[in-house]
């Protein structure tokens, strides 16, 4: 390995004892070797310490340690600053790589000539089923590798680990926002696209996504959250009027999404003071649900196999 990696993967972990060793054998397992693991654990009360202390006898892995619980942005931005690659790759501490990723994404970052590029998400359940393979939430993957403006991206609301120019990041000062504590990666990755990054998209199914409970159960407010970044984001000097107001859409439409599991399931039962409530917070959730109707009687009368998501109502593309 050349003294300064190729690709810096970091990688925050809390509490992720059963998910970890996966995660840091699909990065031992990539065709791209040239490669260092920066592991942050962020005050874990499980056995997650216990767990990457194995996998110290590789010495391409940097295992670093909080001393108190201190939130994913803090630990990222830790990450970052011990990372020394050419190329920052994020991987969360209970997910994992195909084998081709990190080789794939850098020759196509450096055929691009991009400063971030990013594949498509592969979002698999507990007991082993896939139920989407995406890079954004309202837009469909592309059938060709493509570049986006930013204008695209805050449009689609991008759901990506990417890999990231280290001396980019560097040159534009640009690190996780600590104060914002859920999804903070969404407010990172749209500064580095608002402060000039090429962008593009691999339409590879590279990264695995683990959904289970703890992915979408959170003590932070997601509204909340998600207007720190909207005031975040809008307050950058690069960030234009034209851009300030998609953003502004954006939000709106994150606060539908976050009402409408809740709304869907007053409906479901019979709850209707409580669905008037949601409605009046975010008068979109009755078209998420009109739009949902058709494909939930499909999945119900004719693919039952397909009822893929129990922990929220699915919502549909838009």
């Amino acid at each position: 390995m050349s003294q300064r990696p190729k690709v810096s993967v970091i990688t925050p972990a809390y509490n992720v004892a059963p998910y970890i060793g996966q995660c840091i054998e699909s990065v031992q397992a990539q065709t791209l070797t040239d490669w260092e693991m920066v592991i942050v654990n962020d005050a874990s009360t499980d056995e997650t310490s216990q767990i990457v202390q194995r996998y110290l006898t590789d010495p391409r892995i940097k295992f670093l340690q909080n001393e108190r619980n201190m939130g994913a942005g803090y630990t990222r931005n830790r990450a970052l600053d011990a990372a020394q690659g050419e190329w920052i790759a994020v991987l969360d501490a209970d997910d994992w790589y195909a084998p081709e990723r990190l080789e794939k994404l850098v020759g196509f970052a450096e055929q691009m000539d991009a400063d971030m590029v990013a594949d498509l998400q592969v979002y698999y359940t507990e007991w082993g089923s896939v139920y989407l393979v995406a890079w954004a939430n309202h837009a469909k993957p592309p059938k060709q590798p493509r570049v986006y403006t930013v204008e695209e991206v805050i449009k689609a609301h991008p759901s990506i680990k990417p890999l990231i120019r280290a001396e980019f990041l560097r040159n534009k000062s640009i690190r996780y926002a600590e104060h914002i504590r859920k999804s903070q990666d969404y407010a990172f990755y749209l500064e580095i696209l608002l402060k000039g990054a090429r962008f593009a998209v691999l339409p590879e199914p590279m990264y695995y996504y683990r959904v289970h409970p703890n992915t979408v159960t959170t003590r932070h407010d997601p509204i909340a959250e998600n207007r720190k970044s909207l005031e975040y984001l809008q307050s950058l000097p690069e960030t234009t009027p034209h851009q300030q107001a998609l953003l502004e859409r954006a939000y709106k439409r994150m606060v539908t999404l976050a009402l409408y599991p809740e709304f869907a399931q007053a409906v479901k039962r019979g709850q209707f003071g409580r669905a008037w409530r949601l409605f009046r917070q975010s008068p979109g959730v009755l078209g998420w649900l009109l739009m949902s109707v058709p494909a939930a009687l499909y999945r119900r009368l004719f693919a039952r196999e397909q009822m893929i998501d129990p922990w929220r109502e699915s919502l549909p593309l838009r």
